[in-house]
């Protein structure tokens, strides 16, 4: 029995010495004085201490780690803000930012992350569904509440991966399915007739839109180095335009879905042809000279609009324009797709229903086809019974 008195310094003792192997077969040696007052009591904490050995391998209890508190929803979001935004493109971050300051914060700043869960995310929803003054359905109602789900999850997503949860919660309410709204230019016409009342620097900018389908952001970043014109080589595809970076809010950033090159041709190959400028000079300047700001081409547009006598449309529509017209031009839909920068094919799809008047043309012609290709059917009676 290893419960033992001892004699130390002229007092009785009693000691605990337990001799046991470790996990790894290591040997060791457990010697304390006993807590207890009496041999019977010492020999029990020596079986307590052996049965403690046999289960963990340790004669020493483990201490109770208290467990971390889980962080606040604040925190996670500062975190995210500092670390996360700042590799978004200025708009985005921008549009990021009103909805954490709008809905989220004020919604769960005090709730910890792992409150923030799907029941708590759908009832936001819930609670945005039924927002006054809103109507229901709407596009825009879906629009603001799939835009503040997504934002809900960069940010559950960003807290999973950095140890604020183990997981992103499953269930989050799913996104509304919204209406495609692209702005239908339906004719040649209307862009002719926007263009002609167009101020000359307007006009180029308006061109890079409806002919090489930029971004208003890529306009405002394209230079002169990232436009090529061929003079050997007439012709309507006698040069290109590089999309290489886009402006946004005084920021240069990369192209929303990579860098890509556009063929160019017609009025817009005769109007770069006049570019002037160092190879960095932007290649669409307003009157005074200056690059454009962030809102003038949206506002040149509208006012240029006013004047020609054309409403519902706004700058993007100039964009949505070069796309049908590739398509109606016949360009296999996938190389559309490169032009345009469109992430996904199925974005590019979506255009397909604006050309309304192929379509129609399409349809006179099947419905022709199949009355000349007809048999005709037979009018008497004992004809059809045979």
């Amino acid at each position: 029995m290893t419960a033992r008195y001892e004699t130390r310094r002229g007092e009785r003792v009693l000691i605990l010495d337990i001799p046991y192997r470790r996990p790894d077969g290591t040997a060791a040696r457990y010697r304390r004085d006993s807590t207890a007052a009496t041999l019977t009591a010492a020999r029990e904490e020596d079986r307590r201490i052996r049965d403690r050995i046999a289960k963990t391998g340790s004669p020493f209890e483990e201490q109770a780690v208290e467990p971390e508190k889980p962080k606040k929803f604040s925190e996670l979001v500062s975190d995210y803000r500092s670390t996360y935004l700042p590799s978004l493109k200025r708009s985005t971050r921008r549009g990021y930012e009103s909805v954490l300051d709008l809905h989220l914060m004020p919604h769960f700043g005090d709730l910890t992350v792992t409150e923030v869960g799907a029941q708590a995310a759908s009832t936001l929803d819930l609670k945005l569904a039924k927002t006054p003054g809103v109507k229901p359905g709407t596009t825009k109602a879906k629009n603001t509440r799939n835009n503040i789900q997504i934002v809900l999850r960069s940010v559950l997503r960003f807290g999973s991966k950095h140890g604020y949860l183990n997981e992103v919660p499953g269930a989050l309410p799913r996104l509304q399915r919204g209406i495609d709204l692209i702005a239908d230019i339906r004719n040649d016409a209307q862009v002719a007739r926007i263009l002609e009342v167009s101020s000359p620097s307007q006009r180029r900018a308006f061109l890079l839109m409806a002919y090489a389908g930029l971004r208003p952001n890529e306009v405002r970043a394209l230079e002169n180095r990232n436009v090529r014109l061929d003079a050997s080589k007439p012709g309507p595809d006698s040069g290109f335009v590089w999309v290489r970076e886009g402006e946004s809010y005084g920021e240069r950033h990369s192209p929303k879905t990579g860098q890509r090159q556009i063929p160019i041709g017609g009025p817009l190959l005769a109007e770069l042809a006049q570019a002037k400028g160092s190879p960095e000079t932007c290649v669409a300047l307003t009157a005074q000279g200056r690059p454009w700001a962030q809102w003038g081409l949206y506002q040149a547009f509208l006012r240029a609009c006013g004047r020609a006598a054309i409403e519902g449309f706004t700058v993007y529509s100039l964009r949505h324009y070069a796309i049908t017209l590739w398509l109606r031009a016949g360009v296999p839909v996938h190389v559309v797709q490169r032009m345009a920068g469109h992430k996904h094919l199925a974005t590019t799809a979506r255009y397909v229903h604006l050309l309304r008047g192929d379509l129609d043309e399409a349809a006179v012609r099947i419905g022709n086809m199949l009355a000349t290709a007809a048999p005709t059917p037979p009018t008497d009676p004992t004809t059809h019974a045979a």
